[in-house]
């Protein structure tokens, strides 16, 4: 009896698993725009108009420090459909969306592009990314550079 209830488990987590998706390989699949910290760095110290960067994370994670912009939208990736279009209604704005390793950033900006935005980027690697190329984030004690 033993045998016939492994072999009947077995099989329903076989037939489970067979149809489960691949995450990693479907992030990595979506044809996002990602941008590099290099190129974002850029554009916000070129002061471009119309340029929005969207922090995705947690609030436990927001709170490490952020990337400093006078137009960065806080919403946690959760809220992210049902709060965009109040707090950025231009879907032509230039949207760049972070996260920590940019997963979720790439998640976020197919979701966008669904949603009609046209001109959306993740950044690529994440905040980590930015951290390691050498750009400060903005904190309670003010910017700082990490290394």
């Amino acid at each position: 009896m033993k045998k016939v209830l492994w072999v009947l488990a077995f099989t329903m987590v076989s037939l489970v698993a067979k149809d489960a998706v691949d995450t990693k390989n479907y992030v990595d699949s979506i044809q996002s725009k990602q941008m590099e910290a290099k190129t974002l760095h850029k554009l916000i110290k070129d002061d471009v108009e119309d340029l929005y960067i969207v922090d995705i994370r947690e609030p436990d994670q927001v709170g490490h420090g952020e990337i400093f912009h006078l137009n960065l939208v806080t919403i946690t990736r959760g809220y992210l459909e049902f709060k965009i279009e109040k707090e950025i209604p231009n879907k032509n704005a230039r949207i760049v969306i972070y996260c920590c390793t940019g997963k979720r950033g790439t998640l976020a900006a197919k979701t966008l592009n669904d949603m009609g935005y046209t001109n959306v980027s993740s950044l690529k690697g994440g905040i980590r990314q930015w951290v390691a190329d050498g750009y400060p984030l903005d904190t309670t004690y003010g910017e700082m550079f990490l290394k």
